[in-house]
């Protein structure tokens, strides 16, 4: 599991690399809701996901991004995140496939 790192800003891009794909994140705030846009290896994978806390923001297979990511909230509410509780209350989790398997198998 990789938390990667998010400032409590209403508008922010970060590159990271997870898992050895390039991953280029943008998260932004519109009206009550905050959004998500991803990009691996120069491919457009997600544009304008609404973000909810515990649910992935990649509800599709593509081959051209392996994982799961999405926002843990560490209250348990897994309510709709603001970006002023952005790194705080909400992170955002990276896991790799092979983690996912882990914990689906209870190993």
């Amino acid at each position: 599991m990789v938390t990667i790192p998010i400032k409590k800003s209403p508008n922010q891009s970060l590159l990271t690399v997870l898992d050895s794909q390039n991953c280029k994140i943008h998260i932004y705030q519109r009206g009550e809701y905050m959004y998500f846009d991803l990009t691996v290896n120069g491919k457009t994978i997600r544009t304008g996901m609404m973000i909810l806390a515990g649910v992935s923001l990649i509800d599709f297979n593509t081959p051209h991004f392996s994982g799961i990511l999405f926002f843990f909230d560490k209250t348990g509410k897994n309510g709709v995140p603001y970006y002023t509780e952005l790194g705080s209350r909400y992170q955002l989790l990276y896991f790799t496939k092979e983690e996912i398997d882990a914990l689906k198998n209870g190993s």
